[in-house]
């Protein structure tokens, strides 16, 4: 049985074969306008089978008369050609950048992994880019020194900012927090009885 995106059971087989090869570069499934991409395929399986005539037999040949003339394939090719650039890249494969690993983004892609309140589809983006902003701080470090220090003002703050708004990241270190969350409870404290020993002293005069 076939699903949304295997080729129709009628399209020829070097046609389907192009079929195939177009839905897995462009990730279509789902999405794939199933009439165009026929059209679009059988004009790509004609063009490189009239490539192929033209490859085995050679660009001339002899016609009926004796005649030495273009191979006729070489039409086919041309206006074949054309009719595909029409189509401009609506099915070219999709360009994805190759990222080097780098420690910013292990560590990010770690610290995502561990936070299950993002699996939910809604954080997608954001998600996204965070990780994104760790692989320019990593390709900052392996281009330059200028880069990292330019990277420290602006891509590093933002990531920061940006993790503590995913909660991946605290805001701050619990330890410090703690300690002056102590600090200030203490001074209070010490202020709550210096105003009492006054109050007392008031009280006993």
């Amino acid at each position: 049985m076939n699903t949304h995106s295997d080729p129709p059971e009628d399209l020829p087989a070097d046609a389907a074969e192009v079929w195939r090869e177009i839905v897995a570069s462009n990730d279509l499934a789902g999405t794939v306008d199933r009439a165009a991409l026929e059209a679009f395929c059988t004009l790509v399986a004609r063009l490189r089978a009239a490539r192929r005539r033209v490859n085995k037999e050679g660009m001339v040949v002899t016609d009926p008369r004796g005649r030495v003339v273009p191979h006729p394939a070489l039409t086919v090719e041309r206006q074949t050609a054309e009719q595909i650039r029409a189509w401009g890249d609506r099915f070219a494969p999709l360009v994805k950048p190759v990222r080097k690993r780098g420690y910013m983004a292990d560590a990010t892609a770690r610290a995502i992994a561990d936070a299950p309140h993002l699996r939910d589809a809604k954080f997608a983006g954001a998600v996204a880019a965070v990780k994104t902003l760790a692989w320019l701080i990593d390709e900052a470090q392996r281009e330059s020194m200028d880069k990292l220090q330019k990277a420290a003002f602006g891509t590093i703050p933002t990531y920061l900012k940006a993790c503590a708004e995913l909660q991946i990241t605290p805001a701050s270190v619990p330890g410090v927090a703690e300690s002056q969350n102590d600090g200030k409870k203490s001074s209070k404290a010490a202020k709550l009885a210096a105003i009492q020993g006054g109050l007392g002293s008031v009280a006993g005069a």
